[in-house]
């Protein structure tokens, strides 16, 4: 069983760990944060700034452990950091999660507890796929994007990087949704979305 290293810990951190660990292919030897977390059950091994050491000394996986917060880019950063480092970021998917065969998943993304993906879908790199969200046939979702907690992506769905689509939301079969786009929770998307747009009108 090979060691990876978790980049940020909190909310979303416990649910990338409790994938990992029920996954059974890493050993999660400790998690790197500006501060030691009072609810984490694993070791601190200091600020990202120990990164490049814990490389050197054979640990070669990591798992960014840092949600959306609305800043994809944040995200980057980590990704972009761990990249030039060394590290092997492995896609981790909840066994309880349901990806076909013919989906394409990038690296260093993330698919929760009871979430699908249907036939040809795509996914970029460093994406979550919240609990219980739906991603169906022929959708794309960009780098750095969220699809959160029971959110749907109906048929043929394109959302580009870096975008969030809130709790609960549907976007409706075949429509866009640009770069660093937010649509807020519960919403129902029924129109193309242009980049760096808010979205948040229940009916719109």
């Amino acid at each position: 069983m090979e060691d990876i290293v978790l980049v940020g810990f909190g909310g979303h951190g416990k649910r990338v760990a409790d994938c990992i660990e029920m996954q059974g292919k890493f050993h999660i030897v400790g998690y790197t944060d500006f501060r030691p977390q009072s609810d984490c059950m694993y070791a601190y091994l200091g600020t990202d700034a120990v990164l490049d050491k814990l490389y050197q000394s054979g640990i070669h996986n990591a798992a960014v452990c840092i949600g959306y917060l609305g800043k994809g880019n944040i995200r980057k950063k980590l990704y972009d950091m761990l990249k030039s480092i060394g590290y092997t970021l492995p896609t981790i998917i909840d066994i309880s999660a349901i990806v076909s065969e013919t989906t394409e998943l990038g690296e260093g993304t993330f698919v929760g507890k009871l979430a699908v993906i249907n036939a040809k879908a795509k996914v970029g790199k460093m994406a979550i796929i919240n609990t219980k969200a739906l991603v169906e046939h022929d959708c794309r979702v960009g780098d750095f994007t969220h699809i959160a907690v029971g959110a749907v992506l109906c048929g043929e769905v394109f959302v580009g990087e870096a975008s969030l689509v809130g709790a609960n939301a549907t976007i409706i079969q075949s429509h866009r949704l640009g770069d660093r786009v937010i649509v807020g929770a519960g919403s129902i998307v029924t129109k193309d979305i242009e980049n760096g747009k808010l979205f948040r009108n229940a009916l719109g």
